[in-house]
């Protein structure tokens, strides 16, 4: 049936999130899962791109940093990694972690890399989603990482939200599909962000561009 377009800085239910481009969203998960090593400390964000993410990442002997239930949960199914949650609140919708005492948690963890989801990414504004604190623990998780990846399909390039917690040029690599707007990969190279492109249908051919750093 048809649903009502969210105004801007609105979000989706989560399981009508969850429902739509599933194996696009896996495709991208896979290729990020491939960027992690085992014995990592990962920040792994809420969203259903993030969640994709940490059912790869069941079991490859990893120190996580869940953001919502969902994402630890997936984390925590197969035996091999160190599950931890920052703790306080959560969103009834999407189970996501988006207190002030998160955000503090997150602070006081040291990760190698934080796989970031997020509502719009437009080049022109940022990365930007509809909860303000969303937003802080985005901010903290940026702060207490080596490694930023931002794992997005590409319609969230041309979208907005309310909140901006990132530019492009903050992170360290995207991973999306080869339709992303030709402007969100000149920006990504000119600042020396990798970005790593999975084929549109969904299959597991992978194209890595990397920038100079």
């Amino acid at each position: 049936g048809a649903a009502p377009m969210p105004h801007r800085g609105a979000d989706y239910p989560f399981a009508l999130r969850q429902a739509s481009d599933i194996d696009l969203k896996r495709a991208l998960a896979k290729a990020a899962a491939e960027l992690i090593e085992p014995g990592e400390s990962v920040f792994i964000d809420n969203g259903t791109t993030a969640l994709a993410v940490a059912e790869e990442l069941s079991g490859k002997g990893l120190t996580g940093m869940a953001a919502s239930l969902h994402s630890a949960a997936a984390l925590a199914s197969k035996p091999g990694n160190q599950v931890v949650v920052p703790g306080g609140l959560i969103d009834h919708d999407d189970l996501a972690f988006t207190s002030a005492g998160a955000a503090e948690a997150v602070a006081a963890m040291r990760f190698d890399t934080a796989i970031i989801g997020t509502c719009a990414a437009n080049p022109d504004v940022g990365l930007t989603v509809a909860g303000w604190g969303d937003a802080q623990v985005k901010r903290a998780a940026f702060a207490s990482a080596q490694r930023v990846l931002l794992v997005s399909t590409a319609d969230k390039f041309n979208h907005t939200a309310a909140h901006r917690f990132a530019s492009i040029a903050d992170l360290d690599a995207i991973v999306t599909t080869r339709n992303a707007p030709p402007g969100v990969t000149a920006e990504a190279h000119i600042a020396g962000v990798s970005v790593i492109e999975v084929d549109d249908a969904g299959a597991d051919e992978l194209d890595a561009a990397e920038s100079p750093a």
